[in-house]
């Protein structure tokens, strides 16, 4: 069962990586500077892991 908890959080940490990707390339296209910089990289990841992939994991512990 352990397994299936990796393989779901790191599914979803590539889907983040991938939307985190995506904000950067927003990031050169717009020649953002400044805080919304800082939201879209450091706010998108620390909230993406703490909303979304925390609770995965803990749901997947939870199963076992």
């Amino acid at each position: 069962a352990r397994n299936i908890e990796m393989k779901k959080t790191t599914e979803l940490r590539l889907i983040g990586g991938g939307v985190l990707l995506f904000n950067l390339w927003l990031i050169g296209h717009y020649n953002l500077e400044g805080i919304p910089v800082l939201l879209l990289t450091y706010g998108f990841a620390a909230g993406y892991e703490y909303l979304v992939v925390r609770p995965a994991s803990k749901t997947a512990e939870k199963a076992e």
